[in-house]
């Protein structure tokens, strides 16, 4: 689809008024204020300057002297926009790999078009994380106070079942391309279905009749489904 003339300046200036939010609320997070400067840095003057004037419009930011703070609809507003974003950085680095520069630009494109059944999803497929791969905190959504009530995350790492626990691999998290060649050669696979055969002193899992032994750093790397009934 392509959007022109006010149709197109509509979406841009959103998408400015989203990451402006996302970065107030970033700065706020490190006890940074935020001021017009620190704005001008990370977008352009004549940008920054009109999106305040809206924002301030819209009764998502407070103004104090040369200092912004956001608004209870900002902060509510905002706090939507950094989940969607700290998710995708999650799925793009967890599941797919990409390197930190990638992953950054596409959680930054993720953020504005990405709907919250599609985030809960997304966060129900990686077992609810609470960090991003900086190790900021994921603000929670309702799909992660719903895991939380059943006890029991969708997904975790092999790592964490019990022997006897059949389950079927849902990702690899593995840190190098050799690590996914290797365990995709040995047949560990996403979809794959197996049961822990024990735990210790190095993990064993079962599929069919073959029994593969995996180190504790290895299985840390592979996140499961676990079969219930």
């Amino acid at each position: 689809m392509i959007y022109v003339g006010k149709r197109k300046n509509e979406i841009q200036e959103k998408h400015i008024v989203e990451g402006i939010l996302r970065q107030i609320w970033v700065m706020e997070e490190d006890d940074d204020n935020v001021s017009k400067e620190t704005l001008y840095k990370k977008f352009s003057t004549e940008h920054v300057d009109h999106a305040l004037d809206e924002m301030t419009a819209g009764k998502l930011i407070h103004v104090d002297g040369p200092i912004f703070e956001l608004t209870k609809i900002g902060r509510d507003r905002a706090r939507l926009i950094l989940r969607r974003h700290r998710i995708a950085e999650r799925l793009l680095h967890d599941v797919l790999g990409v390197s930190d520069e990638v992953f950054e630009l596409g959680a930054c494109q993720f953020e504005h078009f990405v709907n919250e059944e599609i985030v809960s999803s997304i966060c129900t497929l990686l077992g609810h994380p609470i960090t991003c791969p900086h190790g900021k905190k994921i603000p929670p959504g309702s799909c992660c106070l719903h895991a939380k009530r059943k006890l029991q995350p969708v997904l975790g790492p092999l790592t964490k079942l019990r022997s006897g626990v059949q389950a079927d691999v849902a990702y690899i998290a593995a840190r190098s391309e050799e690590s996914i060649e290797r365990l995709s050669a040995i047949g560990v696979v996403p979809g794959l279905r197996f049961t822990v055969h024990h735990r210790e002193p190095t993990f064993v899992i079962q599929f069919g009749e073959r029994q593969l032994a995996l180190d504790k750093e290895i299985a840390e790397e592979i996140f499961v489904r676990v079969i219930t009934g």
